[in-house]
């Protein structure tokens, strides 16, 4: 996966603290003093990083819908799927009768955008099977193409909260013509490789008039084509296949634009490159499944060290502020974000934990409920900061802020952070306690 680094150009700005009284210890016998000193305007530089490819393969969730953002762009997620061939051995003596088949899904629970908007999706069959073309995976970027004409279209109703079973009627044709062959005993229907090339598969994908993209769960029992029948007899017995998704071979497929949004300067140039806090607006951003995180530094933390002989770090507590106005019922805040340490060739080495350093934490979400100020993401970065003090170069970690895994690459849980300290919204900032110590 090939990774763009995005810096954002913050104000400098210089260390002020605030101290106690010096308090001296043997003056007499040894010149010495110790103080207390807090400060929390340490500079912290964050960065927006989009990683240009998410694997998709196998996820638990997978997302459906089409979305115009001023901020995103426009985002299109797909899910392709191949489907498991069903146990059936027809008795010659029965005499068989289809009678439909269906399409079943369920609701995830998570959305973006307006759910008072009905979407509109087609089920296209694949035109051919789905391959892995970049090693043993799939990734959102992946590509299959689709037959010309889709399969049928169904209108859905996002309905937050509600995780209740759909299903949707596809064309008698299809199913007939699958059951008549499954009677025939046709080879395609031996092994799983024979019936993949009977059916390659299907993809669901939303009308670009859209406006909300919706999550819905992948297992057994969540995403399955159900094919009924009866057996003519005494009492006409009905009976059902169920067409389950061979998630080997499914994925979320992910398209954007981000044409004339903030984010523009981020699909542009090449391995590496920057915006500046002007096309920004010092402003980061982080979002699942278009693969965008953040990295978040701290320049000028070696200054701590002129302020005495021996320096030593109390406690570091890290504020992050989403922009007020930038989430809501459309976008809400994720509960959960994650801190992980990277050296200086941006590779994961270690997460934040808690002081205990048993517990990995989770951002602490502050909700300001009533103006929206005070809305905040916490990490206890002690541990982080004490082991970074005094440390150069190649020798300096960074953090990576990003999603849970789970989030990160199932839905499009985003957050925008701001760091100008002119605007009515909070600043990224730092609070650091730390003593020092003059001969």
């Amino acid at each position: 996966m090939r990774k763009l680094f995005v810096s954002l150009a913050f104000t400098t700005v210089a260390f002020c603290s605030c101290q106690d009284e010096n308090s001296s210890l043997g003056e007499s016998l040894v010149k010495s003093s110790f103080r207390n000193v807090f400060t929390d305007t340490c500079t912290v530089d964050i960065s927006s990083i989009i990683v240009d490819s998410l694997e998709t393969l196998g996820d638990s969730v997978c997302q459906i819908g089409f979305y115009n953002d001023s901020v995103w762009g426009k985002v299109k997620a797909s899910y392709l799927a191949e489907f498991t061939l069903a146990s059936f051995s027809p008795d010659l003596t029965n005499t068989y009768v289809f009678d439909s088949i269906t399409l079943n899904f369920q609701p995830s629970g998570h959305y973006w955008g307006d759910t008072l908007s009905v979407q509109r999706i087609w089920i296209y069959p694949l035109k051919r099977v789905i391959t892995y073309l970049q090693g043993e995976t799939l990734y959102n970027t992946s590509y299959v193409p689709l037959e010309e004409a889709p399969m049928c279209s169904f209108a859905y109703y996002p309905c937050p909260g509600k995780k209740e079973n759909m299903e949707i009627r596809m064309p008698d044709s299809f199913g007939k013509q699958l059951f008549d062959d499954m009677l025939a005993e046709k080879n395609a229907f031996e092994s799983q490789e024979k019936f993949r090339n009977y059916l390659h598969g299907l993809a669901l994908t939303p009308d670009e008039t859209g406006n909300c993209i919706s999550g819905f769960m992948v297992s057994d029992s969540s995403i399955y084509m159900r094919l009924y029948y009866h057996i003519l007899n005494v009492t006409n017995t009905e009976k059902e296949l169920d067409f389950k998704v061979n998630t080997e071979y499914a994925f979320t497929q992910v398209e954007h634009d981000r044409t004339d949004t903030p984010l523009e300067a981020l699909s542009k140039g090449g391995a590496i490159f920057a915006t500046s806090s002007i096309k920004t607006g010092k402003r980061a951003y982080l979002q699942g499944l278009t693969g965008i995180y953040n990295s978040i530094e701290f320049p000028y933390l070696n200054d701590l060290m002129i302020n005495g002989d021996i320096v030593s770090i109390e406690s570091a507590i890290l504020y992050l502020y989403p922009q007020r106005g930038s989430y809501g019922v459309i976008n809400q805040l994720p509960s959960t974000l994650r801190l992980y340490v990277a050296d200086d060739a941006n590779n994961t080495v270690d997460q934040i934990y808690d002081s205990m350093g048993t517990t990995i934490q989770d951002g602490s979400l502050t909700v300001d409920d009533m103006l929206g100020r005070e809305t905040y993401y916490s990490f206890d970065i002690t541990s982080f900061l004490q082991e970074n003090l005094g440390t150069w170069g190649e020798g300096r970690q960074k953090l990576f802020l990003i999603l849970d895994n789970d989030a990160f690459l199932c839905t499009f849980d985003q957050v925008v952070f701001t760091n100008d300290a002119s605007q009515d919204s909070g600043q990224i900032r730092l609070d650091i306690r730390y003593k020092t110590y003059d001969r």
